[in-house]
């Protein structure tokens, strides 16, 4: 869908949510069911415009599933995932778990998402039990507070950003950088967002916030090696190849985090994107790594 913009800004094709599935919160959507093979999950499609199924469906998705194979007192503490083929909102989706290790006090889970004939997501995720351990992180970024940031957005009379997750209402993001559209092609290639999860109605528990965050984790983290290039949509093709991400503390969605991200290396027509996730008070809550594609758009004469 065409994104209206200001006169002096550039339109560009981004991909927009049309919600199958609006009076769903973000918690009941991630929901996996069981069925009556053993450890095969049915759960919901959504429709995120032209990009398919987001990535982040079908990281919280298989995230859900994996949790729902391991032990009550065991959490995620890594994932890494791969995106094999565009998700269809109109078919139904299966999540496959293999059992590839379980311990006293770790498991291991392959996860794969099937629509159809076709298998259309990967994950290996790692799950252990809680324990205490030396601690040290990065400093967060120094950023202007959310409320500032939307006062400021709202002071130009600016929608917010209709990044896909947004549309249905379950998530906020604002940008705390400038967008794609404003960015300096001599400064480093980043981007920095605020997010949280609508205001809730109920307690999250401790493995449904980790399924919010593996959502959320995708994000516009493919945007960043875009940036010394040209506009996403308008001068490159882009979409998420793989994704690895990392718990490094309970994180709480409801409240504003910050998203720092950056890009690393492109080449070959992919892009190396890098990011870490604080809360509001800078503890640092997750690192995420993803490998996005990046081709020029050929402009026909």
């Amino acid at each position: 869908l065409t994104m209206n913009t200001t006169p002096d800004r550039p339109t560009a094709e981004i991909p927009q949510a049309q919600s199958s599935h609006i009076d769903l919160s973000l918690t009941e959507l991630m929901r996996v069911n069981p069925t009556e093979k053993p450890d095969v999950f049915v759960a919901k499609t959504e429709t995120y415009g032209p990009v398919g199924i987001y990535g982040g469906h079908f990281l919280g998705q298989a995230m859900a599933a994996g949790l729902a194979t391991v032990e009550a007192s065991k959490l995620a503490h890594s994932y890494h995932g791969y995106f094999l083929r565009a998700g269809d909102p109109a078919l139904p989706l299966h999540y496959a778990v293999t059992r590839l290790r379980e311990s006293r006090h770790g498991d291991t889970r392959a996860i794969t998402a099937v629509q159809g004939e076709h298998k259309v997501f990967h994950m290996l995720a790692s799950f252990k039990t809680t324990e205490t351990g030396d601690e040290h992180q990065l400093q967060a970024p120094i950023v202007e507070a959310p409320e500032a940031v939307i006062a400021a957005r709202e002071a130009k009379g600016e929608a917010p950003f209709p990044f896909p997750v947004v549309q249905a209402g379950r998530v906020q993001m604002e940008w705390a950088s400038p967008s794609f559209f404003e960015f300096d092609r001599n400064d480093k290639p980043a981007l920095r967002l605020w997010m949280r999860v609508a205001p809730p109605s109920t307690s999250l528990t401790p493995r449904e916030r980790q399924i919010v965050m593996a959502y959320l984790s995708d994000g516009p983290l493919m945007f960043n090696s875009v940036l010394p290039h040209g506009v996403p949509f308008q001068s490159h093709r882009l979409t998420s190849l793989d994704q690895s991400a990392w718990f490094h503390r309970d994180a709480d969605p409801f409240e504003w985090m910050i998203f720092d991200q950056r890009s690393t290396a492109a080449t070959a027509g992919r892009g190396m994107n890098e990011g870490q996730i604080y809360s509001q008070d800078g503890r640092l809550l997750m690192t995420c790594a993803q490998e996005s594609m990046l081709r020029t758009i050929v402009q026909k004469p």
